[in-house]
């Protein structure tokens, strides 16, 4: 399934999706959440569509799509070396050779790109403002969830300027930012046309959102039956099917 690594001192090797996935990640430090899988299971891609993961942490994002049988072609980009080190030997180890990982400050490096631009932006991007909320006290937690190196007004602009007309976004962010999001959207050409609420449970209020945004498009936006992550303790049947690839 697939090849031998090792699993360094302060490292796991967290195996998902029945085996399918397998990820090396730090004891400590950043390290995933289910919203990867959330906003995974939220994208809609089509065959010969070039996609970019920004912020890719450990890589989970493209694994885990190419894993579910997509054959797109992914680029990844990691801002954090420590992190951008583990999603090429997570890639080696899934045999994910349609991914290829870069080494980089997104907002620097998109002039690079752009000749280039692609047809799908993914991002489970930073989600608490710098001057606000708790702080994590591991630097690679504090990069990757607080907006230090990665404001949400210059995700829309990245987004603006590398993806193809009519090219579409996908983020997951907190539900009580909605506007703020929607907002910096529209300033950049980046029209809403899906959003789906997260819900811990049922009768729970929502404290996530994925939405959809299409560049260039007309105003005109879906918005989906809510997703519910739990039923009592364990997982919906709908968030264990994502587990099922």
């Amino acid at each position: 399934m697939h090849e031998d690594i090792t699993i360094k001192d302060g490292e796991t090797l967290d195996i998902l999706c029945g085996e399918k996935v397998a990820l090396i990640q730090k004891k400590d430090g950043y390290r995933f959440s289910i919203d990867s899988i959330l906003i995974s299971n939220f994208v809609r891609l089509k065959n010969g569509e070039r996609v970019l993961d920004i912020g890719s942490g450990c890589g989970v994002i493209p694994i885990y799509l190419s894993k579910k049988g997509f054959k797109n072609r992914f680029m990844g980009v990691e801002i954090q070396k420590e992190l951008f080190s583990l999603c090429n030997r997570n890639k080696l180890l899934n045999r994910c050779d349609n991914i290829e990982f870069v080494h980089g400050d997104i907002r620097i490096i998109k002039d690079k790109l752009k000749a280039d631009p692609f047809d799908v932006i993914i991002s489970n991007p930073p989600y608490t403002k710098e001057s606000s909320g708790r702080k994590s006290p591991k630097s690679s937690k504090l990069v990757a969830r607080c907006e230090r190196t990665l404001k949400l007004e210059e995700i829309m602009e990245v987004s603006k300027s590398l993806l193809k007309f009519l090219g579409r976004l996908y983020l997951i962010y907190p539900a009580h930012r909605l506007t703020e999001v929607i907002y910096n959207g529209k300033v950049f050409g980046l029209e809403p046309k899906r959003l789906r609420f997260v819900h811990s449970r049922m009768n729970e209020r929502a404290t996530l959102v994925l939405l959809e945004f299409i560049k260039g498009a007309k105003s005109n936006v879906i918005v989906e039956k809510p997703l519910y992550v739990y039923n009592d303790s364990n997982y919906t049947e709908e968030v264990k099917g994502y587990y099922l690839i």
